[in-house]
């Protein structure tokens, strides 16, 4: 296995300084892509001005579903808010400080970055998403320009959001904009002519921020439908879907599309999965399976930064992140990650070491990433990006437990524990488990039984069960699980319904 390896930063993409009139080029490219990173705005507060006199204003644009705990947490604020917003808060500026929140949460950022957002929006527009162009051609929360995208976008809470964030981690980066004064990054992004207007109101921002705990959310419903996908000898992608809450499973393998295929992973943000498939050639490609409307995108995009002769791929998610893994023609780790609420991807793939390295899994506990790879003599080693802090772990380490010429390798999460299955030398199922949140690693693997299974292994998790997927000798799928409540095995394999045959890999997710 390779040697210690540096630590690396995780990649956002940085564009350096550029002149205003460059900006406006810049941003007709890749607004799509980075949005803040490709210029910054030069506003003034919002003016309190209707424009030509004959123009009807249009009313504010919805920051999402008022609710009645956004009304209780408004009566709240006005008993303590001494800004511009004393006694001024409404359910309705409540609802959009709660969309920056929500979009600066998804983006994985601390709520520091979003008291310096609110403070943003509550200079700009007083938290109003305001369709009405006011001053030169802004509109909405932030008040941002031509360059931060089309005027829908820009009127679009979570868009805008991240295209300010965004524009935050351009101006500072390595995470320095924590140390700065909350007006000044206000004003480092915004390029404001009344620079001082800012941090008369990070209090205030900081107590709509801490109101969110008032006002949460509604959680979500837990997963509990798996979605099982294959690459089939043809070398298409097919898909099936199993509901462990109610009908079980949907009995047919439905054609996704694809040729030559060759490796899958999928990754969930939301309710939509995320497909990756390794073309012909080793490039990577996805396609996605929206689950509140049922229905697959119908064409396979590449993920962008070029990569050619991969040989194996995960996925995982972190908020609305994605963070894509392969292993390339060198046999080493390359990552790259995508922002599916705002930014795209980053359109690098950053190498991160390793040699010889033959199957790959990844899962995820509170905000870390775990990456496990195989060896070259199918010994099992990990390493670790933590997205808190942006940096990776700086080795490769053995997993405990001796494991050798595994061929296949898989990785599940319940909380701090994660789980991993290997598709051992003898073709069998083995598992191991490590606690990231005290007694670390079992130190042992378990065998789990089945005979002659294909170099393929999937896994996936509702509530606090694992459910494992291999291929048999066939290549049909069989399944068991992994109950960790009572820490029970199911004792034997069942054939997941469909008839699927001579399937070449496997990927499942799920999904609420």
């Amino acid at each position: 296995m390779p040697a210690p390896l540096p630590a690396h930063r995780i990649p956002y993409l940085v564009l350096g300084p550029e002149t205003r009139k460059n900006r406006t080029l810049v941003s007709k490219q890749f607004r799509k892509l980075l949005p803040a990173a490709a210029a910054v705005a030069l506003l003034s507060p919002l003016a309190v001005t209707a424009g030509p006199a004959h123009a009807a204003l249009q009313p504010d644009r919805s920051c999402g579903t008022v609710t009645d705990a956004d009304r209780s947490a408004a009566t709240s604020l006005n008993t303590v808010l001494t800004g511009k917003l004393a006694h001024a808060m409404t359910a309705y500026r409540f609802s959009c400080a709660r969309a920056i929140v929500a979009a600066t949460r998804a983006h994985d950022l601390p709520d520091q970055a979003a008291v310096i957002a609110v403070t943003t929006a509550i200079v700009e527009s007083e938290l109003r998403n305001n369709p009405n162009v006011l001053d030169a051609t802004s509109v909405g929360l932030f008040q941002q320009q031509t360059w931060w995208g089309s005027t829908e976008e820009r009127l679009d809470p979570a868009y805008a959001t991240n295209a300010f964030l965004d524009g935050m981690l351009a101006a500072y980066p390595n995470g320095s904009w924590k140390t700065q004064p909350v007006g000044v990054v206000c004003q480092k992004v915004q390029r404001s002519a009344f620079p001082a207007a800012y941090q008369p109101q990070a209090a205030d921002a900081q107590r709509i921020v801490a109101a969110m705990t008032t006002a949460p959310a509604p959680a979500p419903a837990p997963a509990s439908k798996a979605r099982v996908s294959t690459i089939g000898s043809d070398g298409a992608l097919y898909a099936t879907d199993g509901d462990y809450a109610g009908t079980g499973w949907s009995g047919n393998w439905a054609p996704q599309g694809g040729t030559g295929l060759k490796a899958v992973a999928s990754a969930v943000t939301g309710n939509t999965m995320h497909v990756f498939a390794l073309g012909s050639t080793g490039r990577v490609y996805t396609k996605d399976a929206d689950y509140d409307t049922g229905r697959w995108t119908t064409t396979w995009q590449e993920v962008p930064g070029g990569a050619e002769g991969a040989e194996a791929v995960s996925a995982t998610t972190i908020g609305n992140r994605v963070h894509l893994n392969i292993i390339g023609s060198d046999r080493s780790l390359h990552t790259t990650d995508a922002d599916y609420a705002g930014t795209g991807w980053s359109g690098t793939w950053v190498p991160l070491g390793g040699t010889g390295l033959k199957a790959l899994a990844s899962t995820v506990t509170g905000n870390t990433m775990h990456v496990f790879a195989l060896g070259s003599t199918g010994r099992v080693y990990t390493m670790d990006a933590d997205y808190s802090t942006g940096r990776w772990s700086d080795s490769w380490q053995e997993v405990p437990g001796g494991a050798a010429d595994a061929k296949a390798i898989t990785a599940a999460a319940t909380g701090n524990r994660v789980h991993l299955n290997i598709i051992g030398s003898d073709r069998s199922l083995y598992t191991t488990d490590g606690d990231y949140a005290g007694t670390g690693w079992s130190g042992n693997w378990a065998p789990q039984g089945g005979t002659g299974l294909r170099e393929r292994v999937a896994s996936a998790v509702t509530g606090n069960t694992v459910h494992v997927y291999v291929l048999g000798s066939t290549g049909r799928v069989y399944t068991k699980d992994a109950d960790y409540s009572t820490g029970q095995w199911t004792t034997t394999w069942q054939e997941v319904p469909g008839g699927a045959d001579d399937a070449d890999a496997i990927t499942a997710s799920t999904t609420r």
